[in-house]
């Protein structure tokens, strides 16, 4: 990478105390469930049908206390990990694109997948505090909508800056790698092709490069954590 491009990877990189936010969130949800602990109900809403009624029920535990916390710390790190990927250069883009481009772009990518973890991480900690400290359900809803629609906006917001930015199918290399697309173009394998992450062919956002040994490693890992807590809280019960 040159000079030019490193400045730029710099630029593009979101600072790790950015995620601090999203820590003291869980932390204060989790610190609120400890000290009041003798004012959460024995029993738990922890699911809830289309009309957001409590459908399913589980005992006080420490596991049903705190699953969502879990929750948010993997899709936390999931995220930050995404994050890193995108703004420090793992992902091949175009040769053609300019590095002020892929600079701008990485930045742009990194933001919205930061922003995705705070509104994840803020919506979980109000849907916890919904099933512990008895707030209303319909605010829970409300809190569902407005997660859609914001991610849906965060989306189209990325899309038109992207647009504005000038950067087209040739700027991301996709001719580049034709005939290296299986499955309609939904998935990417090229052994020859040494990088990890590749732009998607259609839409926005990335996909792994699945003729490199790491991209099954990684998707392997990334399914095996929510089993892996599941498979904990079943044998906390």
């Amino acid at each position: 990478m040159t000079a030019g491009g490193i400045k730029q990877a710099q630029r593009a990189f979101i600072q790790a105390s950015w995620y601090l936010v999203q820590i003291a969130i869980i932390a204060a949800s989790v610190i609120a469930a400890v000290l009041m602990w003798d004012r959460i109900p024995e029993r738990l809403a922890v699911h809830y049908d289309i009309k957001f009624h409590p459908d399913r029920y589980s005992e006080k535990s420490g596991s049903s206390v705190f699953i969502l916390n879990g929750i948010q710390l993997f899709l936390l790190a999931l995220l930050m990990g995404a994050e890193r990927v995108v703004t420090v250069g793992a992902v091949a883009l175009g040769k053609r694109m300019p590095e002020e481009r892929q600079g701008a772009y990485r930045h742009a990518n990194g933001l919205f997948i930061y922003a995705l973890s705070l509104l994840l991480v803020a919506f979980f900690s109000y849907v916890q505090a919904t099933m512990l400290y008895g707030w209303p359900t319909v605010g829970a809803m409300v809190a569902t909508i407005v997660l859609i629609v914001l991610i849906i906006a965060g989306v189209a917001a990325l899309i038109v800056h992207v647009r504005r930015l000038g950067i087209g199918a040739g700027d991301l290399g996709e001719g580049e790698r034709e005939g290296k697309w299986i499955a309609g173009g939904g998935i990417y394998y090229n052994p020859q092709d040494s990088a990890l992450f590749v732009p998607k062919r259609y839409g926005i956002g990335l996909t792994m490069n699945f003729g490199r040994p790491l991209s099954w490693v990684i998707l392997l890992g990334i399914l095996a954590v929510p089993v892996l807590i599941i498979g904990i809280v079943e044998w906390v019960k």
